[in-house]
């Protein structure tokens, strides 16, 4: 054999065995990324998909923005219709039938339902537990996502009224003490700050195709978890906003703006008391738990100590939902949606349905009126 023919047949006789190397290589990857996927499916909950639409907006001038009329969209990967005067659920007459307790519901994507159906939101589980307990109920369902409490009175002055409700329950989260000044509805009815143009990547994240990548990952319970480290370790690395203003709550920081929120809030009570005063109806503020605070503890926490506070110096009544979620709190995704900061789940607005339930039926008959209770 000529030394000009050893080349090519030890090329020859390397072909099949890099082909192999290959297939081996491909295989054992493939391998290991199939048991690290089952593994994170063994141990890590499935993620909502969003689908899309999600909830638009309208620009409102008293309300800065509303949930935008005759709508269907979706919460997370719940279908959601928005009726004509832009709450959730059908419409309810705003005259009065006889014999029904009639309940107005106010907060934000809480009191909403999001993430949530219809019929497992806190306010629909009011009515079917009352009715349990033979109290013929109509419920209100005014929460709107990314409201805060400065929005929901304002709601409760221009258009709640109109409902001559006997109760009025504001649905509290930590963040209702946020400022909403400067937020505005974008031409695709999106929530955006003033004066941010959004990026040509955040355009596509929201459009159809950009919501089906997203659930593409969502689609991998190890590639989302990826996902999710790599958001925590940016949040870590570039200061979030969010988390920085609820950790100076739950430590007790006296900052500027929690002592600003704790002041508008403070103001709104004073004027849903004056409305109670004046329309004839009963309040009761209902704090919902911060899910950190189930979990860790912060005995320097200004929420709910601060609202409880306020609550009493206007004479409203006041639930701190926080004890029943702790007794049975099994980790977060026992009683909030998973991946998500603040909404319960269905459980999670059982359990508030029920607490509430319990003190409607205890408060709606008449009795003297004593400190702390309803007024009559």
């Amino acid at each position: 054999m000529s030394v000009g023919m050893v080349g090519p047949l030890l090329q020859a006789m390397r072909q099949p065995s890099i082909r192999k190397n290959l297939l081996l290589l491909t295989g054992s990857v493939s391998f290991s990324l199939l048991v690290m996927e089952l593994a994170a499916r063994s141990v890590l909950p499935a993620p909502l998909p969003w689908l899309y639409p999600q909830l638009r907006y309208r620009p409102d001038p008293n309300l800065i923005f509303a949930l935008a009329p005759r709508q269907i969209a979706y919460s997370a990967d719940k279908r959601v219709e928005i009726n004509e005067r832009g709450l959730r659920g059908a419409v309810v007459p705003y005259s009065r039938r006889v014999g029904r307790l009639r309940i107005l519901f106010l907060g934000d994507s809480i009191v909403f339902g999001y993430g949530d159906r219809e019929e497992e939101a806190v306010g629909s589980k009011v009515a079917s537990l009352l009715k349990e307990r033979g109290v013929a109920a109509e419920v209100i369902n005014a929460g709107v996502p990314a409201y805060n409490s400065e929005q929901e009175v304002a709601y409760l002055e221009t258009e709640g009224v109109s409902y001559k409700p006997d109760w009025v329950i504001l649905g509290f989260c930590w963040n209702d003490i946020n400022n909403q000044v400067g937020v505005r509805v974008s031409r695709d009815g999106r929530l955006t700050d003033e004066g941010v143009r959004p990026s040509t990547l955040a355009r596509i994240s929201e459009s159809e195709i950009g919501y089906r990548l997203r659930n593409w990952l969502k689609s991998s319970r190890m590639l989302y978890a990826f996902s999710i480290g790599f958001g925590s370790l940016d949040r870590i690395l570039h200061t979030d906003a969010h988390e920085l203003f609820r950790a100076e709550l739950l430590e007790g920081r006296g900052t500027q703006r929690v002592a600003l929120g704790w002041r508008r809030v403070a103001e709104v009570l004073h004027r849903l008391e004056a409305l109670e005063t004046t329309r004839g109806f009963r309040v009761l503020v209902v704090a919902f738990p911060v899910p950190q605070a189930l979990s860790d503890s912060f005995p320097m926490s200004s929420y709910p100590r601060k609202l409880l506070q306020i609550a009493e110096e206007e004479d409203l009544s006041f639930m701190d939902l926080e004890p029943v979620f702790r007794k049975f709190y099994r980790g977060h995704e026992s009683l909030f949606i998973p991946y998500d900061g603040d909404h319960p789940n269905a459980r999670g607005h059982l359990l508030a349905a029920q607490e509430i339930s319990e003190f409607l039926t205890a408060h709606s008959c008449p009795r003297p009126y004593k400190s702390g209770e309803p007024k009559l």
